[in-house]
């Protein structure tokens, strides 16, 4: 399908979808409608198994939710389209991994939406951070409930009160993205992490970020539960039949996904 917010060009076994909204790559309408699009499409296609959702240009990754869409007074029952938390929360929940290849900075929605992201590479020259305090306003796509997840309580509330972004060193040292990597070479990295990826079992990593996402929810008693369940579908699958018989021919596996 075509795009009006989103240049995508689909590689082999992975697809790249750059946010294309001059001069920020904010997060607007167009945008979120386009991502959920895109989701639901990928999800129906066998041939993608991973999703790089970059910026486009160099300077931004996105500077968050398009301030012109809600600042001022609106009329009173005049809702979004579409809900950032909603598109979010389906990135964090995808059955397929999804890159955050972060060439740029990243600022309020653009951080929230790189935290809903399963990996997150960030150039050596980019900043990220949560400045809606700023404004008067907070954060409102996610980043009060996983930021404190991935980083902790503290330095979660130091950025979000203050305001103030966090260096590619410093994002790196707290864990908040997986690897920092020189600028311009972004985009090639995390095309190589999706190739990497794309060969992979896909019952098996869907089951794998499932079990995770979903265990992180609840107690090790229970997430154990979830493990076992999970499990069991993917030893059901043809592809923990393929995967050892791969290894005692010695030859590569060839994964299908069923």
């Amino acid at each position: 399908m075509s795009y009006t917010k989103l240049v995508v060009e689909k590689e082999d076994g992975y697809v790249v979808a750059a946010i294309n909204h001059p001069p920020a790559n904010a997060l607007g309408q167009g945008v979120l409608m386009d991502l959920n699009a895109l989701l639901d499409e990928s999800l129906e296609d066998p041939e993608i198994r991973v999703i790089v959702l970059t910026g486009s240009g160099e300077k931004l990754f996105s500077a968050g939710a398009d301030i012109t869409e809600f600042a001022g007074d609106k009329p009173k029952g005049n809702k979004p389209k579409i809900e950032g938390n909603d598109v979010f929360s389906k990135i964090e929940n995808y059955p397929k991994p999804v890159i955050a290849a972060m060439q740029g900075s990243a600022y309020g929605g653009g951080t929230e939406i790189s935290l809903a992201c399963h990996f997150r590479l960030l150039a050596d020259t980019a900043k990220v951070g949560l400045p809606e305090v700023k404004l008067g306003i907070m954060p409102g796509w996610g980043g009060t409930q996983r930021l404190p997840r991935l980083i902790g309580k503290t330095k979660a509330l130091e950025m979000m009160l203050t305001g103030d972004p966090l260096n590619s060193a410093e994002a790196l040292s707290f864990g908040l993205v997986n690897k920092v990597i020189p600028a311009g070479q972004v985009l090639a990295e995390a095309k190589a992490l999706a190739a990497r990826l794309a060969q992979g079992a896909p019952v098996a990593i869907r089951e794998i970020m499932k079990a995770v996402t979903k265990g992180l929810e609840t107690t090790t008693e229970e997430g154990i539960k979830i493990e076992k369940a999970v499990c069991a579908v993917v030893d059901a699958s043809a592809d923990a039949t393929e995967g050892p018989r791969a290894f005692l021919e010695k030859r590569k596996a060839n994964f299908q996904g069923k």
